[in-house]
Formats: C-alpha cells, sequence, structure tokens
C-alpha cells in the first residue's frame, strides 16, 4: 500500500477558464458596510464584520461554519454558508477591503495538524487575516473563531499569488481523493504555474503524478518540492515510497533520515505519531512523542489533551487529570467548559 504525504493551507486571483475562482459575491460590500456602520476605529469594524460572519440568518449574520471537505470560492460560500479557513479568509479580505479596511493574509505558524486519510497522511496548516490598526507595529489577526485576537499568534505573511496557488493545489488534492486524476493534474499544474516557488504546489503535483503512474514526472516534482522549501519533510516521505517501490533503497533511506530530522522539530507531527502509536497501543512510543510535542509548543491545549488519553489508556487517572488541568490553562476562555466537564467525570473515578 502506497502512503502518500500531502501538504494543505485550508484557511487571490487567477483566471481559469475565463473566470476568477476568488471573485467576492455582488452583495459582500453591501452585507459589510451594514454590519460596520457606526463603528468607530478599525478595531471596532474588524472586530463587528468578524462576528456578522457567524452570526446566524435570524440575526443577520451569514451563520457561516466550517467545512473543510472542499475548497469553496468566495461565491460557493456565500451561497453554501460553509468554508474552510482559506476560502472564509478570501471572503473576509475582499469584505474588508469593500470598505476600505486594509487586509493581508497570513498564516498562523503556529497552528496546523497531521492526519491520515485513508493511505494519504495530509499536512494541515491555517491561513488568516491580518488588518493593520493604523499604530505602527500592531494589527489584528482574524481567524475562523469568531473573535480578534492582538499578538497571540505568530504569523508569516503570504502573498495574494501564494493563496491563489493553495487554492488549486487543495482543489488538486479533494479531486485526486473523488478518484478524478485528471482532473486533480489539470489543477496541480495550475498552482506551479501561479507561485513556481511553492514547495507545497510541487509535492502535491508529484503526488498526483504517482497516482497516475508517472513515477519519472514524480520524482522530478518532489526533488523541485525540496529544493523550493528544503524545511518541508513531506517530499522526503514521497521520495522515500517511491525510492522504496523502484528498490533504490539506499536512497530511500536517505529521504528517510532527512525527513525525520526535519519533521522531528514540528510539534504537530510529533502529535500525529502519538495519536498513531497510541491507535497502535503502544504507550511508551506515544508517550515520548505527545512528550517531544509539548517540549516544543508547551501551550498547546490540544497536546495535553493527547497527554490526558495516554495516562488513561494505561489507567493513569491522576496524570490524566493533571493533563487535563493543563490543557484548560492554556485553552481560550470559551473551550475551557470542555476541559471542566471531562475533570469532572475523571475527579469522579478513583485516582490511580
Amino acid at each position: 500500500m502506497r502512503l502518500r504525504i500531502l501538504s494543505l493551507l485550508l484557511g487571490a486571483a487567477l483566471l481559469v477558464g475565463g473566470e476568477d475562482p476568488f471573485e467576492a459575491p455582488p452583495e459582500l460590500q453591501t452585507f459589510a458596510r451594514q454590519h460596520t456602520i457606526g463603528q468607530m476605529g478599525v478595531s471596532a469594524k474588524v472586530s463587528a464584520l468578524l462576528k456578522a460572519f457567524f452570526a446566524p440568518p435570524e440575526e443577520g449574520g451569514l451563520g457561516i461554519v466550517y467545512d473543510n471537505a472542499y475548497t469553496r470560492t468566495p461565491l460557493e460560500a456565500w451561497r453554501d454558508r460553509k468554508a474552510n479557513c482559506l476560502t472564509l479568509t478570501a471572503l473576509y479580505v475582499a469584505a474588508c477591503r469593500s470598505i476600505g479596511l486594509e487586509a493581508r493574509y497570513g498564516e498562523s505558524l503556529r497552528v496546523s495538524r497531521w492526519r491520515r486519510v485513508g493511505t494519504t497522511v495530509r499536512y494541515e496548516r491555517h491561513v488568516v487575516a491580518v488588518v493593520p490598526t493604523g499604530t505602527i507595529g500592531q494589527e489584528l489577526v482574524a481567524d475562523f473563531l469568531p473573535e480578534v485576537r492582538r499578538d497571540s499568534q505568530l504569523i508569516a505573511s503570504l502573498e495574494p499569488k501564494r493563496v491563489v496557488a493553495l487554492f488549486h493545489s487543495n482543489r488538486a488534492v479533494e479531486l485526486l481523493a473523488e478518484g478524478k486524476p485528471d482532473e486533480a493534474l489539470h489543477y496541480a499544474h495550475h498552482s506551479i504555474e501561479v507561485d513556481p516557488g511553492l514547495g507545497v504546489g510541487w509535492n502535491i503535483l508529484g503526488v498526483v503524478q504517482r497516482a497516475k503512474d508517472q513515477d519519472k514526472e514524480a520524482e522530478v516534482s518532489f526533488r523541485k518540492a525540496l529544493e523550493v522549501d528544503p524545511r518541508d519533510g513531506a517530499p522526503c516521505g514521497n521520495m522515500e515510497n517511491l525510492m522504496r517501490a523502484q528498490g533504490r533503497d539506499e536512497e530511500a533511506r536517505r529521504f528517510r533520515e532527512r525527513g525525520l530530522e526535519i519533521r522531528k522539530r514540528d510539534p504537530f507531527f510529533n502529535a500525529f505519531l502519538a495519536e498513531e502509536a497510541l491507535a497502535d497501543e503502544q504507550w511508551s512510543e506515544a508517550e515520548k512523542r505527545i512528550k517531544q510535542a509539548i517540549k516544543l509548543l508547551p501551550r498547546e491545549p490540544e497536546f495535553y489533551l493527547i497527554q490526558a488519553r495516554v495516562s488513561l489508556a494505561q489507567g493513569q487517572t491522576k496524570d490524566a487529570i493533571k493533563a487535563l488541568e493543563k490543557a484548560r490553562k492554556w485553552s481560550l476562555p470559551e473551550a475551557q467548559s470542555r476541559y471542566d466537564s471531562k475533570l469532572a467525570l475523571l475527579r469522579s473515578l478513583k485516582p490511580v
């Protein structure tokens, strides 16, 4: 069984077939004005607009809900009231600009996730909107949560061209999962045409090419991905798999070592490995991996939740309670009730 490693940004315009996939809905400017009228200052406008995206329709909002199954265009998101973070950010940036607010794209470097989908391991990252307040050095970050936070995320700027390329690479992944490799190849090529310096795009192109048994072309794409982004471990894993399939074991070993060296510094990859080990009942490996994730990123509540699960699996209730208490400590206020109920349940059990 072949394991493919993909990178996605879940998170602007390119002409494809004569249409702009990130065209803003014509009603968007009116909606943005209605929900920010009377608001004074950038902060108030940004907050009101973001809340309106999530407010239910009966309250005049869009009532958008998170849906990561498909990367929609802003027009589709407006119609369906569903979006992943890339689509929502594109819609939000357009809304801000329609009422004269500056807005740019950014990637939240402390929010990502590795997960297995069938024979594919996906690396999903998070795109946000960043709006300058007008005061030097002060910016507001708007992400998929219905809130605005200052200085709570480490943000890397994303050029619009890169966001467009990521949109197309996302669609390539989704079409491949739907069993449409020819269409996936079309979108993968569009991604690198828009931004040839995007390692994610080259890696996904290689994955699609392998699905079409174009192994020679795939190797070229994976090597290009590593050339433009040597810090991405995903192409290493894909090269390892390709080399092993061709009996090139020594080359496969080198790519494996390179990939492990890159990913061992990724807290989210260590958390993913912890969950994989937990599912396989490899308790010591799960414990080692989640401790490494916490060491790398000690304020991520989801890591402590995994640590609690590892402790519970070994019958260590007291340790699970301690882990959940830390998860609650570092969680956002509105999420703390989630941990309160779990803690109440565990405290009702006899500690081990």
